[in-house]
């Protein structure tokens, strides 16, 4: 989590009360001399291919001037300006209209308060222009836009050097004739985490970085490095042309890699930068506790106010809550100077609350950072701990390296005395698939067994349920009437014993 004056509400007042630009929108070009007289226009910059950060500052705002000399901006520049590997460029942009040169220069007749000379040492621009503050409808100081050769623009924090640059990379860059790539990639679910079944549906924006019109494109979904679809895209795009691709939802039950791959561009097998054309996200086994309470222990950073966070069911229910309710579940990355609300932590601070699940099942939790850059590590060793009960020493699951927000999953109760029948013991058939009204399920056992049914639709929600019952050896059929459910992919998730099977059925009613 990162600082914040006792003054930051101060400053937001004193600005105007409309929206911030919004992070992916295209930034408006500005045209605008720095203190040395020299001309700079924003589209220029981008037309020659150059990420641009827009450091919008106040002389008299005290986190502008601590982050200012803490020389993280410096430190970019060195790196990535025209001195380092030249991809790069910073405009540092004071906001206030009111403010004259003499206060970032530190000197006698500033006309407001300052705390010494922005200028010193600094490699990059300075310009003093209310005008572009207002076109970006800066809220609050510092604020910190990162601007893609693509002009759209993105909200960044106030982060170091490094942190900077991985955002920074996230841009598309055009580069030779035939060339396109995969951006704004999400996976459709905020887990890493599997419990029972998890169904990613991945979508993305399909740009082109080349000099040629991108007219034909193949792209590829796969898990554990099998072929799951495949897309045939055709259009027309120009440079830096966007093309929204989605994949279908393909529930997962076991660990595994998913995997978006760009198969052929302009109907050749590769481009001229390979380097955009894979995305790659692991999915592990969500930890499971043996029984329904479990311990979370929190501790906070430097700036405990800013931490929220929710203990969510398998359909997002919220069960319990903590921490600064001003945050709330989407405050994650506001970087608004959040100051103390009701259920606020304090700083450095450690906090134990004994989580009650009500029935054995699928949880999770949603943690949640005002300013966006986590709980851990610049800024206090902040962390979050869940253990259980009868061992609160050793964690089940941890965290707190994370930026706006973290969500994990975990199962809760599932404890039976019947161990897990092998392999050969059990066999599920289900069928039809397609399906139209009915899904039928097929049980052979040699043992008796345990068995639970569940129709997961695309948002995570159970729609249709057989509770867990135990049968005698033998053949057993079971029939799940969806005649009421709309069309479209859902995942049949069937707990045998401890053992969990997920199907992906398609219903499509003729």
């Amino acid at each position: 989590m990162r600082k914040h004056w006792a003054s930051a509400l101060l400053l937001i007042v004193a600005l105007q009360a409309h929206a911030q630009l919004p992070t992916g929108s295209i930034a408006p070009d500005f045209v605008a001399k720095d203190l040395t007289g020299k001309e700079w226009r924003l589209y220029d910059l981008l037309d020659q291919g150059k990420i641009v950060v827009l450091e919008f500052s106040a002389t008299w705002c005290p986190p502008c001037w601590a982050y200012h000399i803490g020389h993280a901006m410096h430190n970019f520049y060195t790196q990535h300006g025209p001195e380092g590997d030249d991809r790069a460029r910073v405009l540092f942009i004071e906001g206030d209209p009111a403010t004259n040169e003499n206060c970032l220069n530190g000197a006698a007749g500033c006309n407001n308060y300052t705390p010494g000379s922005w200028v010193a040492g600094t490699p990059f621009p300075i310009i003093n222009d209310h005008t572009i503050a207002d076109t970006f409808q800066i809220q609050y100081y510092p604020t910190i836009f990162i601007v893609c050769p693509n002009r759209k623009v993105y909200e960044v924090g106030q982060w170091n050097a490094a942190n900077l640059w991985e955002q920074a990379v996230t841009c598309p860059v055009a580069y030779g004739a035939t060339n396109a790539g995969i951006f704004d990639y999400s996976t459709g679910t905020p887990f890493q985490e599997i419990c029972d079944v998890l169904t990613p549906h991945p979508a993305f924006s399909l740009v082109n970085l080349g000099s040629q019109a991108l007219k034909q494109a193949t792209l590829g979904l796969f898990w554990n490095g099998n072929a799951i679809q495949t897309i045939e895209w055709t259009g027309y795009l120009g440079l830096y042309g966007e093309a929204p691709i989605a994949f279908d939802q393909y529930p997962v039950s076991t660990s595994g890699a998913l995997q978006t791959r760009l198969l052929s561009v302009n109907n050749a097998p590769a481009d001229d930068d390979t380097s955009n054309n894979t995305r790659s996200d692991s999915f592990t086994l969500a930890q499971a506790f043996p029984d329904l309470n479990v311990l979370l222990k929190i501790r906070t950073d430097q700036y405990g106010p800013e931490t929220y966070w929710e203990l969510r069911d398998a359909q997002g229910a919220v069960l319990e809550s903590g921490g600064n309710q001003s945050v709330g579940p989407e405050g994650g990355g506001m970087f608004t100077g959040i100051e103390e609300g009701p259920g606020a932590y304090g700083n450095n601070t450690i906090i134990r609350d004994t989580l009650h699940l009500p029935a054995p099942g699928c949880y999770s939790i949603h943690f949640v950072d005002a300013y966006g850059d986590g709980m851990c590590c610049e800024y206090g060793n902040g962390y979050y701990k869940l253990f259980r009960l009868d061992d609160p020493l050793t964690p089940i699951l941890s965290g707190g390296a994370f930026r706006a927000y973290d969500d994990r999953a975990f199962s809760a109760g599932f404890v039976t005395s019947t161990p897990a029948l092998p392999a050969a013991a059990a066999t599920v058939q289900v069928y039809p698939n397609p399906a139209g009204e009915s899904i039928y399920i097929d049980l052979s056992s040699a043992e008796t067994t345990q068995l639970s049914i569940q129709l997961i639709n695309a948002f995570g929600q159970a729609v249709l349920q057989l509770p867990p019952m135990r049968y005698p050896a033998g053949e057993h059929q079971f029939h799940l009437q969806a005649d009421a459910l709309p069309d479209g992919w859902y995942a049949l998730c069937l707990r045998l014993n401890q053992e969990v099977i997920a199907k992906k059925i398609l219903l499509r009613k003729r």
